[in-house]
């Protein structure tokens, strides 16, 4: 017979348990807990772009460096469409080793001018440390709505994938309206 502390400590593991179930399904989000021990997505007012890198399989050919840790503004999936705004996931590798010849690909409605709905680049997850991987809204031609999805492989292997909603300005709810100083586009 279990006694009553215990039993509320297991009612307790079993709410937090079935809470972190309900967020899975509910942003429908996905993780591979054989290469993924850490995982964390949403928005980032300012991100500290030091420099580019070739990313031929992206719409404009070049992916941001961004250097310092990157902090998430709020945590969810839902996106308005403003330039500057980035919107991601931080992850990590299971095990001491980082994950190495990682394709982070993103899809999306078409973009305006180009029609372009998927973008990818090569990278890696680190182990030690939750490493980002963001997507900025650098050009008008990106500010388009839909479900925009993240996605990591290795090879064929699904590493992570997670949609995003991205919405007009105008019709944000008001938290993300006074983040980052957005209300100016979203009035």
């Amino acid at each position: 017979m279990i006694k009553a502390p215990a039993k509320a400590v297991l009612w307790l593991v079993l709410a937090l348990a079935f809470a972190g179930n309900f967020a899975a399904a509910q942003d429908k989000s996905f993780t591979n807990p054989d290469l993924i021990d850490g995982f964390e997505y949403g928005l980032v007012c300012d991100t500290n772009v030091v420099g580019a890198a070739k990313a031929p399989d992206t719409d404009i050919g070049e992916i941001n460096i961004i250097a310092g840790d990157v902090v998430f503004s709020a945590h969810g999936t839902l996106v308005p469409a403003i330039p500057g705004l980035s919107f991601g996931v931080k992850s990590r590798a299971s095990g001491a080793m980082p994950l190495d010849d990682v394709t982070f690909r993103v899809t999306h409605p078409p973009l305006i001018g180009t029609g372009t709905t998927e973008q990818s680049w090569q990278g890696y997850i680190e182990a030690s440390r939750l490493s980002a991987q963001l997507y900025s809204f650098d050009m008008p031609s990106e500010l388009v709505t839909g479900t925009w999805t993240l996605a990591a492989y290795q090879g064929d292997t699904l590493i992570y994938r997670i949609p995003f909603n991205v919405i007009a300005p105008k019709d944000a709810p008001t938290y993300l309206k006074e983040l980052c100083n957005l209300d100016a586009y979203t009035s």
